[in-house]
C-alpha cells in the first residue's frame, strides 16, 4: 500500500497535500528505501537472526526522537502526528529508556 493509498483511508490526522505526498513517495522508494534494502542484504549475508525487531526498532525509536523535536517536546502533539493515541506514544515512550532530549523538562502536557 502506497503513502498515498494510506493517506485515502479514514484517519485522525489531518490529510497531507498531494506535493508532500509525492516528496515522501519518492523518498521511501529512492534514498531511504535503498538503504534498508541494502541493510537487509548485509544482515541476510551475514546471518543476522531476528531482522525485523531489530529494523522496526530502529525506524520508531528515530520516529519518534523527530516527531518530539518537532512537537518541542509536546508529547500530545507529538502522537497527533504519529496518528496514535497519547497513551499509545507514552508507552512507546518508556521503551526509549536510554532517550530523553527533553530531561528536566514536561516539555508539553502529559
Amino acid at each position: 500500500m502506497s503513502i498515498k493509498d494510506r493517506n485515502e483511508l479514514p484517519d485522525r490526522t489531518s490529510r497531507l497535500d498531494e506535493q508532500a505526498l509525492g516528496k515522501a513517495e519518492a523518498l521511501m522508494q529512492g534514498r531511504i528505501g535503498h538503504s534498508i534494502d541494502m541493510l537487509v542484504e548485509y544482515m541476510i549475508e551475514n546471518n543476522v537472526r531476528g531482522i525485523h525487531p531489530l529494523i522496526m526498532g530502529e525506524v520508531e525509536r528515530r520516529l519518534i526522537i523527530k516527531v518530539l523535536e518537532r512537537s518541542r517536546g509536546n508529547k500530545v502533539q507529538a502522537a497527533k502526528m504519529l496518528g496514535i493515541s497519547r497513551n499509545t506514544f507514552h508507552r512507546k515512550i518508556r521503551m526509549l529508556d536510554d532517550f530523553n532530549p527533553f530531561s528536566g523538562e514536561d516539555g508539553g502536557e502529559s
